[in-house]
């Protein structure tokens, strides 16, 4: 599976001319590549809280009926 994963990677990166993902690509693969790396770390304390925060949340907490959208749009066409 490994294997797999790493020549589907190694082909879609050599068939591709982009070089904004090519860069892209590099400078996520030196960082995540780095021991010891949280991507947290750049994270200031009130964006580390309302992360956990919204970690902690209810899944669907924030969802709304059809019925409730279905008003929602209408009343944002009206205007």
């Amino acid at each position: 599976m490994l294997t797999n994963l790493k020549q589907d990677l190694i082909n879609k990166i050599s068939a591709t001319n982009d070089e904004n993902l090519l860069l892209l690509l590099k400078t996520n693969y030196e960082y995540f590549s780095q021991k010891g790396v949280d991507v947290t770390d750049e994270l200031s304390e009130n964006d580390k809280a309302e992360l956990i925060s919204m970690v902690n949340e209810p899944f669907g907490s924030d969802t709304v009926s059809q019925k409730e959208l279905d008003e929602a749009i209408k009343q944002w066409r009206t205007k």
